[in-house]
């Protein structure tokens, strides 16, 4: 019985070609597409999980919030938190920090610049993560203070096919051993390095400051609870253990300091603290891709369901004389669901086929590793063939119910039967208009991410960074290297193409790297300021004006001695966040630094953007200091001959600093590269959109050639009547524009909701105009359009002898 049910089932496919076509290219199409995005998420939300103790892992950020100031979130905190709890909380196992840094990294003659890919750690680093080992064990990794770590690609980098066990190191002035080697950190790993060095190192390194200091940040803090504790009433402990070791420190500074418990699976996908150590997914973006995938999977689902139960009456009366001869209504279920069965058994097929074809080009698109993308575990199998069920079901329960369900009397009377199938037209056309209300939701998001992309890329950022090539030092320079960075300067800017020279700390297109606070001498309350170094040419040679006071010129440099004010500029922001309502009343006031020194205001600056738009101006401090901690030299350029200026660059640098090899780049592309993720969100909803139309239309193709082939004979009677084309046309298009509008009224106001939330995420962001409520629909009714007037005209213009000839 089984082999007969799938024997009728594939002769019924033969015998209508054109819709089994339509019905199994929308379902793989969608199936595909459906992987595609549930594969990219299954990554995203794999981060971290190799870890064996993932579920006992947690991060310690910190928050500190000021007097009647915008609290501030750090993913680091201080360096004596790690040893205070372990000391305080017999709950935590292990705990381990992670301290960035910078810099030029030597074997023999060779010398790469590693910048933020090396890592003091301590040293039970791998009691808590599980990164396997290829070379040497967890246990003599860092037995010695020199000893290094280095993953399998930075063997190759610096050794090649030798052994590096034993080998040295040159970093920062000391030479390291290397004790062992890694795998390669796993791409879903949101701590990526090259090579780890000791921890213990650097707390002498730096005078014990490493280890006792609670000021200096910037140290990423993990800790390892031990099993079956509660991290929630751990969390709990956390508002003493803040006030038993900085309660002095933060009553004299005026702000609250509060740290967190962070668990590791949370990082990646949901972490909203700033200074991340990479970039972390965006969890709104992955919802919203989840919700595009199964909008995508439903249209396709969506599909079969109308394509079937509009097919119904073609099948009406093969229902009754089976009926008739004896055939119960389950044998006819058993019968309809042995062809969605095939149908989607070979759409399944399909669509893995199309899933392993187009994966290498998405995941380029994404600009993830095909190979880490590529893995089909128990996972993805348990999850088609669940799919595989839940779509047989979903598709073809209701048609085969609805088949089975005529009566035989009815369905062998042509009369009664039309009125039967007629009855099930209104859910055909509720499907439809669900179908483009999908649409049209995906249209119209995919417009307003465009809208926002472009509103950010043209939008005037207060600062001209056009046309600005920026070398970067990678070497810690002194007092003593003045005279040199001052020829360096003079010789850059003798460069033929180069219009003018600065140097600063920072540049825009990032997070200022430091921050300080900083009081009034009439308030006790500091307020944390981003600190950022420039010279005296920063401010006019990036376009930016003095609102009030005047520039620097030759300022003495930032220093730790209070008895000697430092000139300072500040921006707009910062002049509202110390109380001033006005930018000249701050000119000349003196503020007071967390670390002793005396500032006094000399001018104030124009906000302008130092990060995306999707962040608000930061109160900023800009202070003089040409030499000290001038990381980036900027030069504008004004020339065509972009090589030749980059050759007499190189030389220019390599004679000054031949330890530190030449990092560049040009500050517009370094700038643009904060909104990569939003450019890439857009970019794949925009072929997922354009996907969902298609599966859509392949729909709307489908019913219209049933239905134009059931009014054959009508459009023939009023073709002899008189009607013309444009008529018969318009007489089978209106019903389908009558769906789109309908599809219009319910789409267009959740698609605005759920662009008004996201543009939340944004401190600058597009308004959403009159533009929004029509674009999407004119564009979907325009497609709709195209897609049955070429089938209705055609009908229109055939000759209606044809169609009347057999009555």
């Amino acid at each position: 019985m089984i082999k007969n049910y799938f024997k009728t089932a594939w002769r019924n496919l033969l015998k209508n070609k054109t819709f089994s076509f339509i019905n199994i290219s929308g379902l793989s199409i969608g199936i595909a597409a459906f992987l595609l995005i549930v594969h990219y998420l299954r990554f995203e939300y794999s981060f971290d999980t190799f870890n064996a103790n993932k579920d006992r892992i947690y991060r310690v950020p910190m928050v500190i919030s000021e007097t009647n100031g915008k609290p501030q979130t750090f993913a680091f905190t201080f360096p004596a938190v790690a040893p205070a709890m372990k000391k305080d909380f017999p709950e935590i196992e292990e705990i381990v920090r992670f301290r960035k840094r910078w810099g030029v990294v030597q074997h023999e003659d060779q010398k790469i610049v590693e910048n933020g890919m090396v890592y003091y750690v301590d040293p039970n680093v791998f009691n808590v993560f599980s990164f396997p080992f290829e070379k040497g064990d967890p246990a003599n990794a860092f037995k010695q203070l020199n000893d290094a770590v280095i993953t399998h690609s930075t063997a190759q980098k610096y050794f090649g096919n030798e052994n590096p066990v034993g080998k040295l190191l040159r970093y920062d002035h000391e030479d390291y051993k290397v004790t062992a080697v890694l795998e390669d950190v796993p791409a879903n790993s949101h701590l990526q390095f090259h090579i780890l060095l000791n921890y213990n190192k650097y707390i002498q390194l730096t005078g014990g400051s490493a280890d006792k200091s609670w000021t200096w940040s910037d140290f990423y803090t993990y800790l390892l609870l031990k099993p079956g504790t509660d991290a929630a009433a751990l969390q709990k402990k956390m508002p003493a253990f803040a006030e038993r070791y900085m309660g002095a420190l933060m009553k004299t500074a005026g702000y609250n300091v509060s740290f967190n418990l962070q668990p590791l699976k949370d990082i990646h996908t949901k972490s909203d603290y700033d200074y991340e150590m990479a970039g972390s997914g965006n969890l709104s973006y992955l919802k919203y891709l989840g919700i595009a995938a199964l909008f995508i999977l439903l249209i396709a689902l969506i599909n079969y369901v109308n394509l079937s139960t509009a097919h119904s009456l073609e099948r009406s009366k093969e229902v009754g004389v089976r009926k008739v001869v004896g055939a119960s209504k389950q044998q006819l279920v058993r019968q309809f669901l042995a062809e969605t069965f095939l149908v989607n058994m070979m759409a399944i097929v399909l669509g893995i086929v199309f899933f392993k074809l187009s994966l290498p080009f998405f995941a380029r698109l994404i600009n993830q590793d095909a190979a880490a993308m590529q893995t089909t575990n128990l996972f993805f199998w348990v999850g088609i063939i669940a799919l595989f069920v839940v779509s047989t079901l979903v598709a073809g329960f209701y048609p085969a119910f609805v088949l089975s369900s005529f009566r035989p009397v009815q369905t062998l009377k042509s009369a009664a039967g039309v009125a039967t199938i007629k009855d099930r037209a209104f859910f055909r056309k509720s499907l439809v208009i669900l179908q483009y209300s999908i649409a049209i939701i995906l249209i119209g998001g995919a417009i307003g991410f465009y809208k926002q992309l472009k509103f950010m890329s043209s939008r005037d950022l207060g600062i001209n960074i056009d046309q600005t090539l920026v070398l970067q030092q990678t070497v810690d320079l002194d007092s003593s290297k003045t005279a040199l960075v001052e020829k360096t300067i003079n010789d850059l800017q003798q460069i033929p193409g180069v219009e003018y020279v600065t140097v600063s700390s920072d540049v825009p297109g990032g997070e200022v790297g430091s921050s300080e606070g900083f009081r009034l001498l009439s308030s006790n309350d500091d307020k944390r300021c981003r600190t950022f170094g420039i010279d005296e040419f920063f401010i006019p040679h990036f376009g930016l004006s003095i609102v009030a006071g005047r520039n620097f010129d030759k300022d003495k440099p930032f220093t730790n001695d209070s008895t000697q004010p430092v000139s300072i500029i500040v921006n707009e922001t910062a002049v509202k966040v110390f109380g001033f309502a006005k930018p000249a009343e701050a000119v000349n006031q003196v503020l007071k630094a967390s670390n002793g020194s005396t500032c006094k205001i000399v001018g104030v600056m124009n906000d302008y953007h130092q990060q995306s738009l999707r962040y608000n101006y930061d109160p900023v401090i800009y202070y003089p200091n040409r030499h000290l901690d001038m990381a980036n030299f900027s030069l504008k350029l004004k020339t065509n001959n972009i090589e030749q200026v980059m050759e007499r660059a190189k030389q220019t640098w390599s004679a000054a600093f031949p330890q530190s090899p030449l990092q560049y780049f040009f500050l517009d592309e370094f700038f643009n590269r904060q909104y990569k993720d939003d450019q890439l969100f857009s970019t794949v909803l925009w072929w997922f959109t354009v996907l969902a139309i298609i599966i859509a239309n392949l729909g709307l193709l489908g019913l219209s050639l049933y239905s134009i082939a059931k009014r054959t004979k009508e459009i023939g009677i009023r073709k002899v009547l008189g009607a013309n084309v444009a008529q018969i046309t318009a007489l089978v298009t209106k019903d389908y524009i009558k769906l789109m509008l309908y599809a219009g009224l319910i789409a267009i106001p959740v698609a605005y909701l759920l662009l008004q939330n996201w543009l939340k995420d944004y401190a600058f962001h597009i308004s959403i105009g009159l533009w929004f409520f029509f674009l999407p629909l004119l564009l979907i009714m325009f497609v709709a359009f195209v897609t049955v007037v070429y089938q209705a005209i055609k009908a229109a213009s055939s000759n209606p002898v044809k169609s009347l000839r057999t009555e």
